[in-house]
């Protein structure tokens, strides 16, 4: 076999330089093994582990750890703060551990610089044959069973050593005699024939065998039949076995190209932790050798299988025999538990023993012993669910790894000697870590020091047999360790606490959505595939939340629905929306204005509250809900996008509106028609509260007092068509939820051929199309980027735990999709953060500004003069089931649903300024500026850093070329008149005084 005598890499004894060989896999369980190089630079004893340099940015592996192990050469990377430790070499008279017998002389072993093409037995081989290898085996074996049994084998004994000549040698005695003259012959000497030494032989055996008594001749005839089935057995063992072990070859190849599942793991924009998820196996982060500290080697090694590094097989054979009888446990050398944890195998018969051992001698063939001990602290389990020592040390230790921007990382295990009261090193404190890890594999479950006194019991006893196993091994930084160094390593163990397993879950709602978009760009429209790459992938996602604003953000949502507050609307009432209100629920998003980066998400008011009004699992700011008035913007964008302007007049009388019906159509009369219109008859809509305002009304009244009839008059100017494309534009024709139960009967049963938008007919512009809050944030994001609407984006970087860039976000390189003018959306922004025209419906409830603030803003009409500009809009469906707001100023945009998520009305009269605005106006302010009233609140307000959410310091929007303010708009006709008011509108398109365009000829200014 080919690793004869490796013994453990470390600094005083490190295997020699190996052959190259040739070309690498490509594929298998190593896949980080090609990132390794030989080259590494050495770490000396107690230096800190440095994240590997950055290199260029690859594309993703789609391989497992075994490939690219032909990257370098099979000389081990330099272990971190591996000093002086020696190999497992027992302390005399101290320790059980024995050394296995010398071994015959061997072929020397082939190189193992990287693994060979072809089968296990393929490639380069020694010059003996298979037959020969085997019987070198068979005889390293012999060896040890000889050692067992208490003898040495005798080697054999020199040819011809029985062989002497009837003549004295020359001057042998030739010279005490007088020394007689010799005769020198020219002839060349006379030597035996080989016939004739033969014949000898042969006689002299008979006369041997003749002088035997009858007793002797038996035994050695049975002698001479056992020795010759001996031969027979063994040639057709050795055949039988080459051929099992070709055919076992394919499973150990589908083994090294298999993927071990690892966590994933997601992060806020600044690294912090936010969400960790794993399959159901376990959790696992892979490390690389040169991380795992000696003492955790070496107490491994001893643990579990001394011999490791001497033996040349990889297996045991006695202690399997020995296993496969008793059906006990053990007998695994740590290259067969490999094998066996990657096979997932746990059957202790011989039949899954057999093909393990030979799987377990094509492992050891093939990569190198500090290679396969990698794998091991891998792949082994360490209790708790832990797949791999380095998640075992984040849980029991709490230890994590330290990462850079770009994920590369010095991980817990190398870390192992840390204490985290004193930050400093100290080597006993590894060893006792160490040597409590390394018992645990033999029983994860019974040694799971995280369940409790019992199991902290019995592995303090497991680790009391691996140290003692360690006595007289060199650790660096302690020297030889003795029944001293024990004593003190328990006790250190002994004032240990140990943490259970605690999943991080922070921004759960947003968490859950970004794994649905990881999910579904893995699956590639698999759902099932994709969900599993993302569990088993190892992704470390870096996203665009902010945590800080995130945690404030639910604070408040918190706040404002569980305490009681003042409601100005309501009569400056002081009372609390979850009991005297029944709004139990709100959701909140937050998005960067010029790169759609979602900055905080909360989807409910409490991710673990069970009932049916919060139901907190569900993530209400996903869930497609009606956006009422909060959808009228997009209408009059497309209106002013069409030629009309906020100055406009449209009416608000009881207007009977054909809905798509032909002439005759019946009209809604009576009370309940009214409220529930036949799908054959007009519709009639009224405003809030079943009223009219009975008055002509220009679009920013109108807009800034939520008056239904004028905006369902502009969808009619419009058309339904044109609101569609607008609709599509901004992304939210594809989220449009469609209930056909409530539709006509035409639409309802032909949603495929026509445009689920259109079904809603005129109510469309009220809001009666159900959209999620993200969805309508993101809409409304067009605004404030004047009219260039961004994706939502929520990842900024996607990293595998090797430190490969997978994908990358450039806020710098984004392309957004022009909806509307730069003047049109400044002309319906000034619509939106009009304080004074809201008075009339709103009277001094200022939530939707920035009023308590600058106090100017609520009387500036048309906003000129407010240093802080911010546009909002509320919006409220007729059954109070959903409730709205959804605002933005130059660099953010904010968006509040409130309401009960299993659609139970809330109280009559909560409207989107008593409910989701408080919520909205707390939150914008934090985002927009950092302000906050923590001792008025009772909210922590931890500081947000604007320059890395990317928010840019401009406080009032640009006024765009090509628009100007037009005075003395008729409000009752909205044509040009003198004076006031005055209103944006587009050049060029200014009403006119009598109807009929100017005749340049006759302007006074140009006359002479």
């Amino acid at each position: 076999m080919n690793n004869t005598n490796q013994q453990p890499p470390n600094d005083n004894n490190k295997p020699d330089q190996e052959q190259a060989g040739p070309p690498p896999r490509r594929t298998g369980l190593l896949s980080n093994y090609a990132q390794q190089s030989a080259k590494q630079p050495t770490m000396q004893p107690g230096s800190t582990p440095q994240p590997a340099a950055s290199e260029k940015s690859e594309q993703p592996r789609k391989t497992g750890l075994l490939s690219g192990y032909a990257q370098q050469n099979a000389t081990p990377p330099p272990v971190t703060n591996h000093g002086g430790a020696s190999p497992i070499n027992p302390a005399p008279g101290k320790s059980s551990f024995q050394s296995p017998a010398p071994v015959p002389p061997m072929v020397p072993p082939v190189s193992q610089g990287a693994p060979r093409n072809g089968g296990l037995l393929s490639g380069h081989r020694p010059a003996n044959s298979f037959v020969s290898n085997t019987m070198q085996t068979v005889r390293s074996w012999s060896g040890k069973l000889a050692a067992v049994a208490g003898y040495k084998p005798e080697p054999p004994a020199p040819e011809m050593e029985r062989y002497h000549s009837s003549m004295p040698m020359a001057g042998s005695f030739g010279a005490a005699q007088g020394a007689q003259p010799q005769y020198k012959s020219t002839r060349k000497p006379w030597k035996r024939s080989r016939t004739t030494r033969i014949i000898r032989q042969m006689r002299n055996r008979r006369e041997r065998w003749s002088k035997n008594g009858p007793a002797t001749k038996i035994w050695s005839g049975i002698a001479i039949a056992l020795f010759l089935l001996l031969v027979v057995t063994s040639f057709s063992s050795t055949a039988y076995g080459y051929t099992y072990y070709q055919n076992q070859l394919p499973q150990l190849q589908r083994l090294a190209a298999s993927q071990i599942s690892q966590t994933t793991r997601i992060y806020d924009r600044n690294g912090v932790l936010i969400y960790d998820v794993s399959d159901d196996t376990g959790r696992r982060t892979p490390v690389s050798y040169q991380d795992i500290p000696q003492a955790l080697q070496d107490a491994q090694v001893a643990a579990e299988d001394g011999s490791f590094w001497t033996n040349p097989v990889g297996i045991n054979p006695q202690a399997i025999v020995r296993s496969a009888l008793t059906h006990y446990g053990g007998g695994s050398t740590i290259t067969q538990q490999v094998v066996k944890n990657l096979s997932h195998n746990e059957d202790a018969s011989i039949q899954r023993k057999i093909p393990e051992a030979a799987m377990a001698i094509g492992l050891t063939q093939e990569y190198p012993k500090w290679k396969v001990l990698e794998m091991y602290f891998n792949v082994a389990p360490y209790g708790s669910l832990n797949l791999g020592v380095e998640s075992a040390i984040q849980d029991y230790f709490g230890l994590q790894p330290q990462c850079d921007q770009n994920f590369k990382c010095v991980p817990a295990v190398a870390q192992l000697d840390l204490d985290t009261k004193t930050n400093k090193h100290d080597p006993l404190l590894g060893l006792a870590r160490a040597s409590l890890l390394a018992g645990i594999p033999q029983q994860p479950v019974a040694f799971d020091v995280s369940q409790g006194a019992k199991q902290q019991k019995a592995a303090f006893a497991r680790q009391d047999y691996v140290l003692n196993q360690m006595l007289g091994m060199t650790e660096p930084g302690i020297g030889k360790i003795t029944p001293a160094i024990v004593s003190k390593v328990e006790d250190i163990t002994t004032h240990m606490t140990f943490n259970r397993y605690q999943p991080t879950r922070k921004a759960q709602h947003f968490a859950k959505w970004i794994s649905g978009q990881v999910e579904a760009a893995l699956g590639n429209g698999d759902t099932n595939a994709g969900t599993g790459a993302f569990l088993t992938g190892g992704f470390n996602i870096r996203t665009t939340l902010d945590i800080n604003l995130e945690n404030y953000a639910e604070a408040e949502v918190t706040r404002h629905i569980t305490q009681p507050e003042i409601q100005q609307f309501q009569g400056h009432r002081y009372l609390t929306l979850n009991k005297d209100d029944n709004l139990h629920n709100a959701a909140v998003v937050v998005m960067n204005s010029k790169t759609g980066e979602v900055l905080a998400m909360d989807g409910a008011v409490d991710y673990n509250d069970p009932s049916l009004q919060v139901a907190g699992n569900y993530n209400m700011a996903t869930e497609p809900r009606q956006p009422g008035s909060t959808f009228k913007p997009f209408v009059y964008a497309t209106a002013f996008q069409m030629g009309l302007n906020p100055g406009t007049v449209l009416p608000d009388f009881p207007t009977y509106f054909p809905n798509g019906l032909g002439a005759g159509a019946g009209i809604p009369l009576t009370p309940d028609e009214l409220n529930n219109p036949r799908p054959n008859q007009a519709y009639r809509p009224s405003d809030y509260g079943g009223g009219f305002n009975n008055l002509p009304t220009t679009i920013r009244m109108a807009t800034a007092n939520s008056f239904n009839v004028p905006a369902v008059k502009a969808l009619q100017i419009v058309g339904l068509d044109n609101i569609t494309n607008t609709v599509a534009r901004l992304g939210l024709l594809d989220d449009v939820k469609t209930d056909a139960a409530k539709l006509d009967p035409p639409c309802a049963t032909n949603v495929i051929a026509t445009s689920p938008i259109n079904c809603y007919g005129m109510s469309l512009v009220l809001g009666t199309a159900e959209v999620p809050l993200v969805n309508m944030v993101n809409a409304y994001q067009s605004f404030a980027n004047q009219g260039q609407k961004v994706p939502a984006q929520g990842v900024l970087d996607i990293w595998d735990n090797y430190g490969h860039n997978l994908y990358h976000f450039d806020p710098a390189a984004v392309k957004g999709q022009q909806v509307f003018s730069p003047q049109v959306s400044y002309m319906m922004t000034s619509v939106l953060m009009d304080e004074v025209d809201r008075a009339r419906e709103f009277l001094d409830d200022h939530d939707l500004s920035f009023t308590d603030r600058y106090p100017v803003c609520a009387s500036d009409y048309l906003a000129r003069t407010c240093p802080y500009q911010v546009a909002a809009k509320t919006g409220t469906t007729d059954s109070f089931k959903d409730n709205w707001t959804i605002g933005y100023t130059p660099n953010v945009v904010v968006g509040v649903w409130a309401g009960n998520t299993n659609q139970e009305p809330m109280k009559k009269g909560v409207v989107g300024i008593t409910g989701a605005a408080p919520i909205w106006h707390s939150v914008m302010e934090y985002a927009s500026n950092g302000w906050c009233g923590q001792d008025r609140d009772g909210v922590p307000c931890p500081e947000v850093d604007r320059a890395k959410l990317n928010l840019g310091a401009t406080a009032q929007f640009p006024v765009p070329d090509g628009i100007s303010l037009s005075c003395g708009l008729n409000s009752y006709n909205g044509l040009q008149g003198s004076g006031a008011p005055c209103d944006w509108v587009i050049n060029g398109q200014t009403p006119l005084q009598s109807g009929m365009p100017p005749d340049p000829a006759k302007d006074p200014a140009k006359q002479g």
